[in-house]
């Protein structure tokens, strides 16, 4: 599979989006599991569109649509500069059980960091890993991230975990060197 054939779309909460990250989010039910100690809710979709951590705007929030020949099958959560200014959150980066292991995760997060770099303004980025999806860890080193040594408590309903920070540095060089940096978000 090359990258090409993974594309990422920023969402708008339009219906047939928010219908279509639903059954993203219901494709994966031993995540769901692993992290809330229940299925996939029926509200799953809104709250991954509408939920921001404290002192955060919708200015700084960025869901995408993970797509593979046309169909969405995964989904990402981003947040703009938090915990600090220079700092990009990946709250999500989640593909449909059925379309796992084929490439899609680590195609689209190699689209979503060349988005971060766009920015301009964040050199890192950070992730959390729930001790009960300690499986997904392996992903994550292979892509370069690695322990900050911060661990967190982590509750939801009758799963009580540790979240575990990870974190990646970027290099400061604009991707485009003629056009230097904006906020350029990917094409809907």
């Amino acid at each position: 599979m090359t990258q090409d054939a993974v594309t990422i779309r920023l969402l708008h909460g339009e219906p047939a989006e928010m219908r279509d990250l639903q059954r993203v989010l219901e494709e994966a039910p031993m995540y769901a599991n692993r992290i809330t100690g229940v299925p996939p809710g029926p509200a799953d979709a809104q709250s991954t569109y509408t939920a921001l951590p404290e002192g955060k705007s919708y200015d700084d929030k960025f869901v995408f649509g993970i797509y593979f020949a046309g169909e969405m099958v995964g989904c990402a959560d981003l947040i703009r500069g938090y915990p600090d200014f220079a700092t990009a959150l990946l709250g999500l980066l989640l593909v449909s059980e059925k379309r796992q292991r084929q490439g899609i995760g680590y195609n689209a997060y190699a689209l979503i960091e060349q988005f971060i770099r766009d920015w301009c303004t964040c050199d890192r980025v950070r992730i959390g890993v729930v001790r009960t999806n300690e499986a997904v860890r392996t992903f994550w080193t292979h892509l370069g991230f690695d322990p900050t040594g911060e661990v967190k408590p982590y509750r939801y309903g009758s799963v009580v975990s540790e979240t575990v920070v990870l974190e990646k540095r970027l290099s400061n060089k604009p991707l485009h060197p003629i056009l230097g940096c904006g906020d350029v978000r990917p094409p809907r």
